[in-house]
């Protein structure tokens, strides 16, 4: 992605391929080049434009994924088809990575690494030591170097960032090399607390110095042997480096991730990233059980955006939706979006697009995006809206001052971890909810950092005020650090007390991030809990444009006071352009009447998704129209139901009412809304609100209102029979859970009320 410094109407109608989501392209299944053309075209009819190949070999799970993955992982045949796809999709314009491993996690080439070089490996496991730089020297020979044979020299052109996939060190590593840097750097031996690194003994606050220690050597021998490596090798072919690390969502995810320090492992990246999977981001008023992978809702994309701007760079990715079921809804897709993005995330790696299509490879890693799904007929829409939000939160510099200290060393010590993790999370939820924007620093940035101007100055990133959750271990060069900047002019609390806000604004459950670049500031606004409903936004200036990340368009902002007024449904983003710039926008319609469309209306099933042997497919019904009363349109058809329906009403309209400029609003909809009105298309909506905006010279005195509601496959998938052929380990390890997740989404149809706005 190309960094910005101009807002550019163009670009923000029809964003660049830079900023287009990169799926995940899942080999499983049988691949040919004839396979390859018609699935790329698949993506194209889908809005996808950009893809990594994530093989899926059959020695990854074969216990517990089996997967028919042909021809075989490293095998010539199968570089030579991935370099196919490739520069089959560069060819059409796409934006095309690699993926480093054949499964997850990344640095074992499902197991090669270890088959070859035994050595390498870890105490009954196949996965290699990844603090052996030997290891990952072999790991690069036979992946990475085998996509640039096959390939070619023109690499660079091709591809534009090689992604790895939660890579792990040993988290009770004493390789010999470590033992003797140990000694050299601090004059003992570590062999006299082995014990303490396995955790046979408990650390106490007189050993818990040799934890910090040891530990934090283990995370500079994770960086300079497996992820800069990795990072120099992408370089120097021209591409960037990208990637995860695991258990990211977590304070203490840094030990349970095996990476011992998340914020120096994520400055390896040159787009360091998060994953967001299960249903970690989700409406906490969608559900009732929350837990880590259930509706977290933590600060936790954040990690990756801060780390980005410390290394002077913009750009943060988030791999998302995956293993979160078939019940995810574009609400629900446009919720994880936007939670990332006004946190810094400006590139999206949705999870997945699969090569096998039939039998137990529809039960693997849902949701799945294919054609033969009725509801994925409206995801080249979804990819747009998310390439405009790509787009504008790539625009400038974020502006803010504040970073939150990260605790690496109680993470490390475990001796009040559990505590300072509570401390940590309260601290940044609670400067969320105050709608102060903020980094995540740790010791490094500290320690490393120049003060100017009272600030903490590094790469992109500027800090006046630096939170520390009380009781924090402060390692003695980062207190030194801290008293300088004090000294300077810094500010570093335990409190949250006089820190400025992104917005002011009144109302709860937004969240705010400021941009500013060359012609313009940009606020970007996320509505992430409560209720639609309306926020008082108070602006320096009544110049602007609110954007619609939907179509493109620009509409005149409007002030009363200072004061912008805006109405966001839950998950719903907005962008809010100040500038002095002349832009072609519409001004805000106010609408003062309003008719309830109370008519009775008809329904008829339209497309039905089905499947057999040969994988989705849809039927497209023919049934005679009948009455139906709003809501879930199972009364009629029952609960098993996937595809669209297709509702239609006759109303009427006072004379003086014809032609005039108008809005729909269709009220509740389950999911998804198509709608004509007097054969005219008004457009389709994927998420709440579902408004539609009726020009002039549509409305008659007798109107015929035709709307086709989509929703998800979730209904198919918890009822039907197709599976009970194939035994739960055939069906991935996530099956059952993504069949209880569904199970909250058992409907369809128009609930309405149905209302029409009129000047």
């Amino acid at each position: 992605m190309n960094g910005n410094d101009i807002f550019n109407i163009n670009s923000f109608l029809t964003p660049d391929v830079s900023c287009a989501p990169v799926y995940v392209w899942v080999w499983n299944d049988v691949c040919t080049e004839e396979i390859i053309d018609a699935q790329i075209e698949e993506m194209q009819s889908l809005g996808i434009r950009a893809f990594y190949i994530l093989p899926e070999p059959k020695d990854f799970r074969p216990d517990s994924m089996p997967t028919t993955l042909t021809p075989n992982y490293l095998t010539e045949e199968f570089f030579e088809l991935c370099a196919y796809a490739i520069k089959k999709g560069k060819a059409l314009n796409m934006n095309c990575w690699i993926y480093d491993e054949g499964g997850w996690p990344s640095g074992s080439a499902c197991g090669n690494v270890t088959k070859v070089h035994p050595e390498f490996s870890l105490v009954n496991s196949s996965y290699p030591d990844l603090l052996n730089k030997k290891a990952t020297e072999y790991f690069i020979e036979i992946t990475h170097e085998k996509y640039f044979w096959a390939i070619g020299e023109d690499f660079k052109n091709f591809v534009s960032a090689v992604f790895t996939d939660e890579p792990k060190a040993p988290f009770h590593a004493s390789n010999k090399e470590l033992i003797e840097r140990y000694e050299k750097m601090y004059g003992e031996s570590i062999f006299p607390y082995l014990p303490l690194i396995k955790g046979k003994i408990a650390p106490t606050e007189e050993n818990v110095h040799i934890l910090h220690r040891w530990y934090d050597l283990c995370s500079r021998a994770f960086c300079e042997n497996f992820l800069l490596p990795c990072k120099k090798w992408a370089n120097e072919k021209g591409s960037v480096f990208t990637g995860h690390l695991d258990v990211d969502h977590s304070p203490q995810g840094c030990m349970n991730g095996c990476n011992f320090n998340l914020m120096r492992a994520l400055r390896c990246f040159d787009i360091p990233g998060v994953d967001v999977i299960w249903r970690q981001l989700y409406p906490e008023n969608k559900i009732d059980n929350k837990n880590d992978f259930n509706a977290y809702n933590g600060f936790f994309p954040r990690y990756a955006s801060s780390a980005a701007a410390q290394n002077g760079t913009k750009f943060s990715m988030s791999e998302i939706f995956g293993v979160a079921g078939a019940s995810v809804s574009y609400d629900i897709m446009r919720y994880t979006v936007g939670y990332g993005a006004v946190r810094g995330i400006n590139i999206f790696n949705p999870f997945n697009f699969p090569l096998g299509r039939n039998g137990q490879l529809l039960a693997q890693e849902l949701p799945i995006f294919t054609e033969k799904q009725p509801f994925c007929r409206y995801l080249n829409q979804f990819n747009q809206y998310t390439e405009r939000l790509s787009y504008i939160n790539s625009l400038g510099e974020r502006v803010y001052e504040t970073g939150l200290y990260y605790p690496v060393s109680d993470f490390q010590g475990g001796l009040n971890s559990e505590e300072i993790a509570k401390k940590f999370d309260s601290l940044g939820r609670t400067l969320e909810d105050m709608l102060v924007d903020f980094d995540i620093v740790d010791d490094d940035v500290l320690q490393l950092a120049e003060i100017k101007n009272g600030c903490i100055c590094i790469g992109n990133a500027k800090y006046k005020n630096i939170i520390i959750p009380e009781g924090a271990f402060i390692p003695e060069a980062t207190q030194k650090a801290l008293d300088n900047f004090e000294k300077q002019g810094g500010r570093v609390s335990h409190e949250l007390s006089n820190l400025t806000p992104v917005v002011k604004s009144d109302g709860v459950g937004l969240r705010a991030m400021h941009r500013k670049f060359n012609n313009g500031d940009l606020l970007i606004l996320f509505r992430e809990t409560g209720e639609i409903g309306d926020y008082s936004i108070h602006l320096q200036s009544a110049k602007g444009y609110l954007l619609d990340l939907n179509n493109g368009e620009l509409q005149h902002i409007e002030t009363e006071n200072g004061v912008f007024k805006i109405s966001l449904a839950i998950g719903e983003t907005a962008g809010v352009l100040l500038t002095d710039e002349v832009l072609k926008a519409e001004n805000q319609n106010r609408f003062k009447d309003e008719f309830n469309i109370t008519s009775d209306f008809t329904f008829r099933k339209e497309t039905e998704l089905v499947c057999d042997e040969n994988g989705f497919d849809n039927i497209n019904r023919s049934e005679k129209s009948v009455p139906i009363k709003l809501g879930d349109w199972s009364q009629i058809i029952g609960s098993t139901y996937s595809g669209s329906g297709f509702y239609e009403t006759r109303f009427s309209l006072p004379a003086e009412k014809v032609g005039k400029e108008a809005e729909l609003n269709l009220g509740d909809v389950h999911f998804v809304a198509s709608v004509s009105l007097n054969e005219y298309y008004l457009g389709a909506k994927l998420a709440p609100p579902y408004k539609f905006k009726i020009p002039t010279g549509i409305l008659n005195e007798n109107n015929m209102l035709k709307i086709t509601v989509t929703n998800t496959s979730a209904n198919w998938y918890v009822h039907t029979d197709y599976f009970k052929r194939w035994k739960t380990e055939e069906l991935s390890q996530y099956f059952e859970g993504e069949i209880e997740y569904a199970k909250d989404f058992l409907s369809g149809g128009l609930y309405g009320p149905v209302t029409l706005y009129t000047e």
